[in-house]
């Protein structure tokens, strides 16, 4: 360790890793696996969907208690766990012998891990260690999700290419099995644990500010989150980027295979979304603590219709970069932004629970758009009318973004 840096900064590197791993191999790649699965057992696009569909609610179902439970347990523990239980996941699914087998072990197990190691727990972690640079630094860790999208499908690609889809998934298995455990052993809870405070200061300046819940603090419930106004108004808006970034990387590769653009330049499309994603991280997470959050929504929203009016008019390879280098922006912000919401509208001992809550919320409302996805493919033979919708789902919250409002408070009982 370098001596006198916070140690802070050594869990925005290994969140960092563990997204950028997790990701890599789940969202970015799906598009991948998807056609692989589809040649094989000479599947439809909407049942190949299912497996994202299946993920999605997995992860919205598991979300609120896996909130609940980052208060009481070691987030390092439940990192080591849920990295086996996924590799085991990913192993398994190479072992299918139909499209089900595929289905299931993606959305049962697979989805665990991305629960689980994704953005909760390091959103959760890092809003222990930073309070004054708490945006920047999960935008730093955000960084993880775009460098995985930039550096794993372009080399799973090849893999695949090279020997088989199956072969490809027992190596990523192994590689989460085995890599994730190592990172998550730097972990560590809370400052207090080492003698330290929030953002390195000494511990007696920062327990009023955050850190370990005190005796007297008042647990939240599930009814005082649901009732609060603006948990819904940012749950929506979330809900729709969600629906939207999910749909658009679990068929990003698809969009210009359909187009006959061979699969390794569709691969770049990943490549360019993950590039241009690692730029607008940590800049929208500085953006978050800088600025009235209602504006950065609003940017973000505006940055999202912009993008599905490009995907609308792509008709080639140009076309379909130039929309997904606009999306790219906001879906690179997401992370930052939405862990930055949730510490803007509530106090930080219940964080882990609301965006828990909000979780379940938002993925369980995006989890149809994958599926809804590969229907209106099969259906209209193309994706216009799942962009066109998006579209105008997005100008909802962008109508009401000013009024969200920004203070921290505790609901009311």
């Amino acid at each position: 360790m370098v001596k006198g840096l916070f140690y802070g900064w050594w869990l925005v590197l290994a969140c960092l890793l563990i997204q950028g791993i997790v990701t890599g191999v789940t969202i970015y790649s799906y598009s991948l696996y998807a056609g692989e699965i589809e040649q094989a057992f000479q599947a439809s696009r909407a049942v190949v969907m299912l497996g994202m569909t299946g993920q999605s609610i997995m992860i919205g179902l598991l979300a609120p208690w896996l909130g609940a439970l980052l208060d009481r347990v070691s987030i390092r523990g439940t990192m080591t766990l849920t990295a086996v239980i996924m590799g085991t996941g990913f192993f398994a699914i190479s072992f299918s012998p139909t499209v089900w087998g595929f289905v299931a072990g993606y959305a049962l197990l697979v989805s665990v891990g991305l629960s689980a190691l994704g953005m909760m727990s390091a959103s959760v972690l890092l809003s222990r260690w930073f309070l004054r640079q708490r945006g920047f630094a999960i935008g730093l860790a955000a960084l993880g999700t775009q460098l995985g999208g930039f550096a794993i499908p372009p080399a799973l690609a090849w893999l695949i290419d090279s020997a088989d889809w199956r072969f490809a998934l027992r190596a990523v298995g192994l590689c989460v099995a085995l890599l994730i455990p190592l990172l998550a052993r730097l972990v560590i809870d809370r400052p207090s644990m080492i003698g330290l405070g929030v953002d390195g200061d000494p511990p007696a300046e920062t327990d009023g500010r955050q850190g370990a819940p005190t005796s007297g603090a008042t647990a939240i419930t599930l009814r005082q989150i649901i009732t609060e106004r603006k948990f819904w108004l940012g749950g929506f808006g979330i809900a729709i980027m969600v629906a939207m970034f999910t749909t658009v990387l679990a068929n990003l590769a698809l969009f210009a295979t359909d187009m006959g653009i061979p699969r390794e330049q569709a691969a770049r499309l990943i490549a360019l979304y993950a590039i241009v994603g690692t730029i607008a991280s940590p800049i929208i997470g500085r953006a978050c603590d800088m600025f009235d959050i209602r504006w950065v929504f609003t940017a973000l929203l505006i940055l999202n219709i912009t993008s599905m009016a490009l995907f609308l008019r792509a008709d080639d390879l140009p076309g379909l970069m130039a929309a997904t280098a606009v999306v790219a922006i906001s879906g690179g912000g997401l992370t930052s932004f939405w862990s930055a919401l949730v510490g803007k509208l509530f106090a930080i001992q219940f964080y882990a629970r609301v965006m828990g809550t909000m979780t379940l919320f938002t993925v369980t409302a995006g989890a149809l758009a994958p599926l809804l996805s590969g229907w209106l493919h099969d259906l209209t033979g193309s994706y216009r009318t799942l962009f066109l919708a998006l579209l105008m789902l997005m100008v909802i919250p962008l109508l009401y973004s000013p009024w969200l409002g920004e203070r921290s408070r505790q609901p009311a009982g």
